[in-house]
């Protein structure tokens, strides 16, 4: 019998794996470029890998690094990141209360691999086994550190040119995960425009804390500008 049940987990996370695959294929490229910003802010080869397995914030990570080129404080890098980072919290509990099969240890596990793209597919498919959660999630994770990892050891191959592209990165990322929502819904397009011009104007004078400060203050907005019926559809 428990053969039987070792097989099945086994065959589930093959099977979330290969729903993975796609995922890989923006991954790679993006860990590159986090590690790009991240050797070019002073960060260790190793510091740059191990941020990846430990943190696995995607853009976050970016944020960090790009902060930490630009001389920000720790404390303005961690607050920043607990704000942009909040939505794993959502995504996170949404997860656990979809899936069955599951105990304490594979939730941390499953808390911890938890992102934007990996969330995406898993709620958009009708699974509800962990373990094809963890098919999804730990290929997208390990893509991503094999990205890091590339970056890491062949960015000193590469021409100036090559590497220096890569720092377009983190606004690649933003622009593919806004361009839907602005895309469907104008309140959206007209919260990021704000949001954009509160940032660019607190810059001015909270240097690195404006992105804290636009990002709570565009939340605040969206709070009346977006109609709740697109928060909840969205949901759905």
């Amino acid at each position: 019998m428990f053969g039987v049940v070792t097989i099945s987990r086994k065959s589930k996370f093959i099977e979330g794996a290969k729903k993975g695959i796609p995922i890989t294929f923006g991954y790679v490229p993006m860990g590159i470029g986090y590690a790009a910003i991240a050797i070019k802010a002073g960060m260790t080869p190793l510091q740059t890998i191990s941020m990846s397995f430990l943190v696995y914030a995607g853009a976050g990570q970016i944020i960090a690094a790009s902060m930490v080129l630009s001389g920000a404080t720790a404390m303005a890098i961690i607050l920043t990141n607990f704000v942009v980072n909040l939505r794993y919290f959502v995504m996170s509990t949404c997860v656990l209360n979809q899936i069955e099969d599951s105990n304490t240890p594979l939730n941390i596990l499953a808390a911890h691999v938890t992102v934007d793209e990996s969330f995406a597919m898993f709620s958009l498919s009708e699974e509800s086994s962990i373990w094809i959660y963890l098919g999804i999630a730990i290929t997208a994770w390990l893509s991503w550190c094999l990205g890091a990892g590339i970056g890491v050891f062949l960015l000193d191959l590469l021409p100036v040119i090559v590497t220096n592209s890569f720092n377009i990165s983190l606004y690649a990322l933003f622009v593919a995960i806004l361009t839907p929502a602005i895309k469907e819904n104008k309140q959206i397009a007209l919260l990021v425009l704000i949001t954009a011009i509160l940032n660019i104007v607190l810059g001015q004078f909270l240097g690195n804390w404006s992105l804290i400060a636009s990002t709570l203050i565009g939340a605040l907005i969206g709070m009346y500008l977006v109609d709740d019926e697109y928060v909840l559809a969205g949901d759905a």
